[in-house]
């Protein structure tokens, strides 16, 4: 399975808006006080993303 780390909280919360599945939260290696969001990767969330940062 393969994934894709989002580092934006907005980003993530609109993505899950979406329907995709968070699989896990880590955090963020260079500061500890942010959060990385995981979801699992697919074509739909990549299309989701592309259109997400175009706005």
């Amino acid at each position: 399975m393969t994934e894709i780390k989002i580092f934006s909280k907005r980003v993530a919360t609109l993505l899950i808006g979406k329907g995709h599945k968070l699989i896990r939260t880590e955090d963020n290696r260079k500061d500890k006080k942010f959060l990385v969001f995981i979801f699992q990767d697919s074509g739909e969330l990549r299309k989701d993303l592309t259109n997400i940062s175009n706005k």
